[in-house]
């Protein structure tokens, strides 16, 4: 400075001459820097770098704020995916994704975004999904009445909520009579898995998301499972499954034989109406001259 060696502590005056040393090998500005900053310039840039860089990094900053704070608020069955394209859309964001990166870098209020839900829920008049809530008497107390199940066309009552977006997991095919739980899936409404789908497992790491759900026994469809039917090879001993399953009702939609002499493996796809059905199939199945197993099979599995 000037050509004269000065104090740590020295604070710059104007006229001031100084060298800048830039270390090539820096990942880059840190976020501490905004605080020290003078000039909106400085801060424009580095928060440019930081949009620009680790943007990723905010997206799932951003939806994983956004989705906890969803199932704390139990706002899951509005927060659609095409509610939050058109919420996006209003706050000058291209995607959800340039939605979550603002979020995730702190653009965007968190609580502003679950206002908005917030206003979306009671527009459309939408219950808690919380099974402890209690209904309001006149004159404000409250019954300790616990709100009602609601039925729809999939089968499914969820506790406390009507007309909510209900699919069923394609990792376990949940079939009337499975023991099921519900999870709150961001934007796709409610996912029916099985108790023992493994992928329950990872996700009670979120316990949050979970609501009571159970069947009604008013679905208006049928639903797939995968069987699979080891035995010995034999003449016409894929007429006597297939024949089978007819005889009990089931559909059969695609079928693999893979012989290994002298043993044959088949799987089948099929559509059954509930888990009764199901087992009443396996069970003829295993009766069948030759056959010396028929099992349930998770989708995918060898």
């Amino acid at each position: 400075m000037n050509g004269k060696i000065v104090p740590l502590d020295y604070t710059l005056r104007t006229g001031d001459i100084c060298e800048v040393l830039v270390n090539k090998g820096s990942s880059g500005p840190s976020l501490d820097w905004l605080t020290t900053c003078k000039t909106s310039s400085a801060k424009h840039k580095i928060k440019q770098w930081f949009r620009r860089n680790r943007r990723d990094e905010h997206v799932a900053l951003g939806r994983d704020a956004l989705e906890r704070e969803i199932a704390r608020q139990q706002l899951g069955v509005v927060a659609t995916s095409t509610f939050l394209s058109a919420l996006a859309t209003r706050l000058n964001h291209v995607t959800v994704e340039d939605l979550m990166a603002a979020i995730g870098f702190g653009d965007v209020s968190l609580q502003s975004i679950i206002g908005k839900l917030r206003e979306e829920a009671r527009r459309q008049n939408v219950v808690s999904l919380d099974g402890r809530l209690k209904s309001t008497a006149p004159g404000g107390t409250t019954t300790g009445r616990k709100v009602g199940v609601r039925r729809g066309s999939s089968g499914i009552s969820v506790l406390g909520a009507g007309d909510v977006l209900v699919r069923f997991a394609k990792c376990c095919m949940p079939v009337p009579g499975d023991p099921i739980v519900g999870y709150i899936s961001l934007g796709r409404g409610i996912t029916i898995h099985r108790e023992d789908c493994p992928n329950v497992a990872v996700l009670r790491k979120d316990p949050d998301r979970f609501t009571p759900v159970s069947w009604d026994g008013d679905a208006e469809t049928s639903f797939r499972v995968e069987i699979q039917v080891d035995g010995w090879d034999r003449h016409r001993l894929l007429e006597d499954m297939t024949r089978t399953f007819a005889e009990v009702g089931i559909n059969i939609l695609d079928a693999h034989c893979t012989v290994n002499h002298p043993m044959v493996k088949n799987r089948f796809v099929v559509e059954v109406g509930d888990t009764r059905t199901l087992d009443q199939a396996i069970t003829r199945l295993r009766n069948i001259d030759a056959v010396f197993d028929a099992y349930r099979v998770t989708p995918g599995a060898a």
